[in-house]
């Protein structure tokens, strides 16, 4: 894993984020975007894809459900994991998501040693498989 994109429009939780992956001592370059619309942009000019996205689902001008809808549509991106980073922790959110191809749902911890703690075990993840994982 070399590269992850955060989708999410609270700088404190890319901080955060950016933070966890450095605890890990991981080498992981860790590239942002504040919107849906703004990652799609990004990633359709880029010419390095992610290895995996990190999406929050509330945000302005693009939310992460019409992200997670345009980018499974898109032939060159839609292979690209996409774990969901949010505060919710519905059932129906998980539902939906799942249902629009993320590979699970995280739901945004409270503390900081648990965020490092998921996150080891996502970015260790098969991803291979295509089944819908799940996290501690």
């Amino acid at each position: 894993m070399n590269k992850i994109l955060i989708i999410d429009d609270d700088e404190d939780d890319h901080f955060m984020f950016k933070e966890a992956i450095a605890a890990l001592n991981l080498t992981i370059h860790c590239d942002t975007a504040t919107n849906g619309k703004l990652a799609l942009e990004k990633l359709k000019a880029n010419t390095t894809i992610p290895d995996i996205i990190f999406l929050d689902l509330n945000m302005p001008v693009m939310n992460g459900y019409d992200f997670l809808i345009q980018i499974k549509k898109d032939n060159t991106l839609s292979n690209i994991p996409v774990c969901i980073f949010s505060t919710s922790n519905l059932d129906r959110d998980k539902q939906l998501t799942k249902e629009h191809g993320a590979i699970f749902f995280l739901t945004k911890p409270n503390y900081f040693q648990k965020l490092c703690k998921q996150l080891q075990q996502i970015l260790s993840a098969d991803f291979s498989t295509g089944k819908y994982l799940s996290v501690m």
